[in-house]
């Protein structure tokens, strides 16, 4: 195969020719790779022929048309550039443009493109054509726009044009010059309450969001509410959802929905003596029974349903159905695709469960648009309608918590999180089929987190095809994560410049790096973020491509900071003074284990016991590592004034001695300018556990550990409130 065109090709296409690891190696892509992620891509790789072929038509793709599908223009630019391409017999035409703004203001003139400034030309399969500049002569507001021009002759082009602004919003407390804010972060199926199933849901939200609210608390971060598989309980991973544009049903408090108040058929359903067995068994069990939590659910929320269709929809609609059929309308043809999506594939779990997976469906019902799925939508219309039921249950009852938070007086209210990826068998991955890489993951390569890199099994967008759609998609999961937000975690955040592909059926440390369009994809997440005015948080953590962090800070997305890993040369945490101000600090995250378990190790002990270190050897250098860490925390508090120079550097410390470190390490991190401070209820409690363990899946508890105590008594814990004390002082 000639490498020259495959090297082409995959540099075009955004593949890099190598990368780093964090042992100092250069690690160069082989063919083999570039073949596999340019197929993912859409592209003809089979042999020389082909890929010459694939390489000569992306060449000549853009010359072929007038306009580009999108143009994205930050407004920091002023008037947008507008790249056309016009065979030469036009040149000396006069075309008419039109840009139709977003808010409905109208904008007309005309231009001859050979008076425009012209870069390049070339031979277009025999017609000599020539690419202009067309600048607008003014600036639109920022948002989404339509440029079109038409030749004398009638011919007509059309591109949906994004103007972005200069910054993402900030809240006006984080915009003074001095302006910090703390709030707590939670996993929400971990809280504990008398009213919830077993599994933290909405209401709890919203009473968490009211007690931290009483505490001086600004903000509550959860977990990624991502919609999962509401027919599938053991696909519980918020990582791994089906789709991140809708919510997980399993949060839904039913007892507070309306139409379980007025069912006779769920409260009897409720009242039976097995029902309500399985749900105390649920609240008392450590670990959150998935298995037995969702199934219970969906049950009573389908009577809730049949309830709900008879005493409000029909010919004359209550207020409440009137409501429904709004959310229907709004959520529009992605909320379509969803509700029909979770109807044949709930279908296929009840009845044969090996074909679920989409791909297996019979080959008209795995193209959404193909006739066939409109006539299944409309002979299961209840049970297409029953999924979009629980979305708007979902979404009432989520809006309800972060109107409590902000009734509690948060300045930013529900922190939401955004993950990286999509599982391929997803509602969102049928949805986009188009838009996606399949045959290829997401994933990291080998860091301190885990040695041997990470396939995290999530599909990756294709950045090509991406463009091709105007970014619709992705502008349609930004501003969904932001609804009923005040601030949002964008997960990986290095996916904005590029993202570590894996082909299928290789380790995870022998994928590659392929590039996205960073300019304007920070652009979008700028506009959603001013739009939704919701705060934007980059997980900036692992192996940070140069310059990535100061764009952020150019375009107001706040950094992550975890103080575990905030060192210097030599080993030596850094000073609070050194700490960056433009982004969130924390103790840690739900990859790794709580302030007590950090302090013992716990999470390298899980590590050796489930052999996932690929030399053994070094797991003894991580505990020394470890042990060293101890010592230079404890030497920079104790340099603060914080901690006695004898306080001990050894794991298993008394309660006491628990106490005194997390309060001497949350005044540290006061002490930093950072603009929010989050607090996890595990550090102050001194509760030794890990959310997840990184490299892992059924091997450790992931994404089921519940707090020992219910959620008023965590809030009524003097150390917490001492802390919130503390904090609301300091940042004040």
């Amino acid at each position: 195969m000639s490498s020259e065109a495959l090297n082409r090709l995959s540099a075009l296409a955004g593949i890099e020719e190598g990368w780093w690891d964090f042992f100092g190696e250069y690690r160069v892509v082989p063919a083999d790779t570039k073949r596999a992620f340019l197929t993912a891509m859409g592209f003809d790789v089979a042999d020389d022929e082909a890929t010459a072929a694939s390489l000569a038509e992306f060449e000549l793709r853009p010359w072929r048309r007038w306009l580009e599908p999108v143009v994205v223009a930050s407004e920091r630019f002023g008037p947008p550039l507008i790249i056309l391409h016009i065979p030469e017999l036009l040149e000396h035409q006069d075309f008419a443009w039109t840009l139709a703004e977003e808010n409905g203001a109208i904008h007309h003139g005309t231009f001859r493109p050979f008076h425009l400034p012209m870069p390049a030309e070339r031979d277009v399969e025999g017609v000599w054509t020539r690419r202009h500049e067309f600048r607008l002569p003014g600036t639109p507001y920022p948002g989404i726009h339509k440029f079109s021009m038409r030749s004398p002759d009638g011919r007509f082009a059309e591109t949906k044009l994004i103007v972005t602004p200069a910054r993402a919003f900030l809240p006006p407390e984080l915009e003074k010059q001095d302006g910090r804010l703390w709030g707590v972060a939670t996993q929400l199926y971990s809280l504990r309450t008398p009213q919830n199933w077993g599994l933290g849901d909405f209401s709890d939200l919203g009473r968490l969001g009211k007690l931290a609210g009483a505490l001086g608390a600004q903000a509550v971060g959860v977990n990624p509410l991502h919609a999962l598989f509401p027919t599938s309980p053991e696909r519980f991973s918020p990582y791994s959802p089906s789709a991140r544009r809708f919510l997980n049903v399993i949060y839904i408090d039913v007892e507070a929905v309306p139409d379980f108040k007025e069912s006779m058929e769920a409260k009897r359903m409720f009242a039976s003596p097995g029902f309500q067995a399985r749900i105390a068994a649920a609240q008392n069990a450590r670990l959150v029974d998935y298995d037995s939590i969702l199934p219970l659910k969906v049950n009573l929320l389908e009577a809730c349903w049949r309830s709900f269709q008879s005493s409000h929809l029909g010919e004359e609609p209550s207020e409440r159905g009137l409501a429904f059929q709004s959310f229907q309308e709004q959520a529009g043809e992605r909320g379509w695709r969803f509700a029909v999506f979770e109807a044949i594939r709930d279908g296929y779990v009840r009845k044969e469960p090996s074909k679920a997976y989409w791909r297996f469906w019979p080959e008209d019902l795995q193209d959404p648009e193909n006739p066939a799925v409109a006539a299944f939508a409309e002979a299961n219309a209840e049970r297409v309608g029953f999924f979009f039921y629980l979305q708007w249950l979902a979404d009432d009852q989520l809006a309800a918590a972060q109107a409590a938070c902000k009734q509690a007086g948060m300045a930013v209210g529900v922190y939401r999180d955004l993950g990286v990826g999509i599982a391929d068998d997803g509602a969102e991955a049928w949805g986009n089929q188009a838009l996606l890489s399949l045959g290829v993951s997401v994933g990291a390569p080998p860091d301190p987190l885990n040695l041997a890199g990470q396939d995290w099994g999530l599909a990756p967008f294709n950045p090509i095809a991406l463009r091709e759609a105007a970014y619709a998609p992705l502008l349609d999961v930004l501003e969904a994560n932001m609804t009923h937000a005040g601030a949002m975690r964008l997960d990986h955040a290095m996916c904005l410049q590029r993202l570590y592909w894996v082909p299928r059926g290789k380790k995870a440390d022998q994928g590659a790096y392929v590039r996205y369009p960073v300019e304007d994809l920070f652009g979008l997440v700028a506009l959603a973020s001013q739009r939704k005015q919701c705060l934007v948080i980059g997980e900036d953590m692992g192996t940070v491509p140069d310059g990535f962090r100061e764009r952020m800070q150019e375009q107001a997305i706040l950094g992550y900071r975890l103080m575990v890993f905030e060192k210097k040369e030599g080993g030596h945490y850094k000073a609070p003074g050194e700490i960056t101000r433009d982004a969130l600090l924390s103790i840690g995250t739900h990859d790794l284990p709580s302030l007590s378990g950090w302090w013992d190790g716990i999470d390298l002990e899980s590590r050796v016991k489930l052999k996932l270190y690929p030399d053994p050897t070094m797991s003894e250098g991580e505990a020394e590592g470890r042990a060293a860490d101890r010592r230079a925390l404890r030497d920079a508090l104790a340099e603060a004034g914080l901690l006695p120079k004898d306080f001990p550097d050894q794991p298993k410390l008394t309660a006491k001695q628990a106490g005194q470190l997390t309060e001497a390490l949350y005044a540290y991190l006061t002490r930093a300018s950072s603009k929010l401070l989050m607090l996890q209820f595990e550090d102050v409690l001194g509760l030794s556990m890990q959310m997840n363990l990184p490299g892992t899946t059924i091997e450790h508890p992931n994404w089921r550990a519940r707090y020992p105590q219910e959620l008023e008594e965590m809030l009524a814990d003097k150390r917490l409130e001492k802390l919130a004390k503390a904090l609301t002082s300091a940042l004040s």
